[in-house]
């Protein structure tokens, strides 16, 4: 099984101490490989609003030649992991950044039928509070790319840095990471159904496209505006 793993921190600190740790338990746990991206070496460009990709022209994006390969790594991998520190109660810029260039496979648009079928795992961390919220931002994103099954993680540090965690909360938090990485390598290898939410939002897009549009016409493409679903 494939993991895409994508890092949104600047640094490899607290966050990409968690990873590790979930790295670890997975490996563990067996027959994983993983691919990962920084996004800080990415040369993530903001998004320049030029419409391409909306229009059906996504290899027409300025930024193809760093979007693209990050996003066949996320459509071929079995699961999915994003990982942010937080940062003013949210996601990082370079995260934010990335997400950016991919509202034209929202599933008003032009979704990816493969992401209706694996599961996503948010991960963040903060010095204090702001995980709920940057985990919300994440998966509110990933929710409108058509994937289900979404484990959110989110660690208050309360220390200079993770190997500053006093031993006793540590454990409980390396305890917490191989729970949630079990449940997610079992979500991996029975892939997830779509959830009713998913239903109801694939149903509501259906209902709004417009005849003729690049759109409509890969929705009629892909059999879903006569009654076929990519999940």
């Amino acid at each position: 099984m494939e993991i895409c793993i994508i890092h949104g921190s600047p640094r490899r600190k607290n966050t990409y101490a968690v990873v590790q740790e979930v790295k670890k338990e997975l490996l563990r746990l067996g027959g994983v490989q993983f691919t990962e991206f920084y996004l800080q070496e990415e040369q993530m460009n903001f998004c320049r609003g030029c419409f391409s990709c909306i229009l059906g022209r996504e290899k027409k994006c300025p930024h193809a030649e760093t979007i693209q390969p990050i996003l066949e790594a996320l459509l071929r991998a079995d699961g999915v992991i994003f990982a942010t520190p937080v940062y003013v109660l949210d996601m990082t810029a370079q995260m934010k950044a990335f997400f950016d260039h991919t509202g034209y496979f929202f599933m008003v648009h032009r979704p990816y039928p493969a992401f209706f079928q694996k599961p996503a795992w948010v991960i963040s961390t903060a010095a204090g509070g702001g995980t709920r919220e940057a985990n919300q931002s994440v998966a509110r994103i990933l929710r409108y790319w058509g994937i289900s099954r979404i484990f959110r993680t989110g660690i208050s540090i309360y220390a200079m840095g993770w190997d500053g965690i006093p031993a006793g909360r540590k454990q409980k938090l390396e305890r917490r990471l191989q729970k949630t990485a079990g449940k997610f390598y079992r979500t991996l290898q029975k892939k997830p159904r779509a959830s009713f939410r998913t239903r109801i939002l694939f149903a509501a897009m259906k209902r709004i496209q417009r005849k003729d549009s690049v759109d409509w016409r890969y929705w009629k493409e892909q059999g879903w505006l006569d009654g076929k679903k990519p999940f």
